[in-house]
């Protein structure tokens, strides 16, 4: 599956999005444009009188419905709600603290949480098929229990957008074990219980492998690497938050990939759109977020 083909998933089916304090120009032009594109229905929640200001000053004319909500805490309870009680298929955030908003995904009698771990996915088109990065956005350094839940989270999505059986790739600087570095006993661990079956029989797991590796052929061949896994690789399970953050950028802004980003392990997925994203970035993360959601 590729960004056509999730275009073609969508169709002409208005999926309800809840958007989280739509109160500044970025989201409210997002949201709107996914809108004129036809695959979303908006449900705004906030200050309904600023929401208006903004509407009237980006996309005159544009008439989601708007929840009002007095304050941001107001606003993630009546959000997480929509999504609670099935109104919404995917959630959005707007202007509001993320803490604040992940707070009422958490809550234990009235979130969304669906996993032990919240974690973020930069899903990237490469070689005609969707290719999914993790994490560069929540858990600054994972440990070997948040790394099985990166691949959870992860191997539930790809499996959402048409990757039947994933093959992950546990990253790090080396392909072979080595004690001092953290990064690859854990790959290691991972891979051993991959090849047990705790992952389940519908995902494959290697590690520790190098960038190249994961995603070259000919570059693991050439190391005597041979498995489903090695040059094919459809999730990388980055070391920590910075080398997810950066590859991620690095795809974006040097190699100008397309791409979409969410947060993923609540019932739906989380779209958090950055200042600095472009505008087929954001239309691609609400497009993912919400064939994710309807799947």
């Amino acid at each position: 599956m590729n960004f056509a083909d999730i275009d073609k998933l969508l169709g002409t089916r208005r999926v309800p999005l809840a958007v989280c304090m739509p109160e500044e120009t970025d989201t409210v032009m997002a949201a709107y444009e996914a809108s004129n594109m036809g695959f979303v229905e908006c449900i705004f929640v906030g200050n309904q009188e600023i929401i208006k200001g903004y509407i009237d000053q980006v996309a005159p004319g544009f008439k989601p419905e708007i929840i009002h909500a007095a304050t941001p805490e107001e606003a993630a309870f009546k959000s997480v709600e929509l999504v609670r009680t099935n109104r919404a298929s995917a959630l959005m955030k707007g202007n509001i603290s993320t803490p604040i908003l992940l707070k009422a995904i958490l809550n234990k009698e009235t979130g969304i949480k669906n996993s032990d771990v919240l974690s973020h996915v930069l899903v990237f088109e490469w070689e005609n098929s969707l290719r999914f990065l993790t994490d560069g956005g929540m858990l600054p350094h994972p440990t070997l229990e948040e790394k099985i839940e990166l691949i959870n989270n992860a191997k539930a999505l790809a499996k959402k957008l048409g990757c039947d059986v994933p093959r992950v790739a546990v990253l790090s600087s080396v392909e072979k074990v080595n004690p001092k570095i953290q990064s690859t006993l854990d790959a290691a661990v991972l891979a051993k219980m991959g090849e047990r079956g705790q992952f389940g029989k519908d995902c494959i797991v290697d590690g520790p492998l190098a960038l190249d590796n994961a995603i070259s052929l000919e570059s693991a061949h050439h190391k005597g690497l041979f498995n489903e896994v090695v040059g094919r690789a459809d999730i990388l399970i980055a070391p920590d938050i910075d080398t997810g953050n950066i590859l991620g950028k690095t795809l974006l802004y040097f190699g100008n990939t397309p791409a979409g980003g969410m947060i993923i392990g609540a019932r739906c997925p989380v779209v958090m759109l950055s200042r600095s994203d472009d505008r087929q970035t954001r239309i691609n993360s609400i497009k993912l977020a919400l064939a994710a959601g309807k799947m």
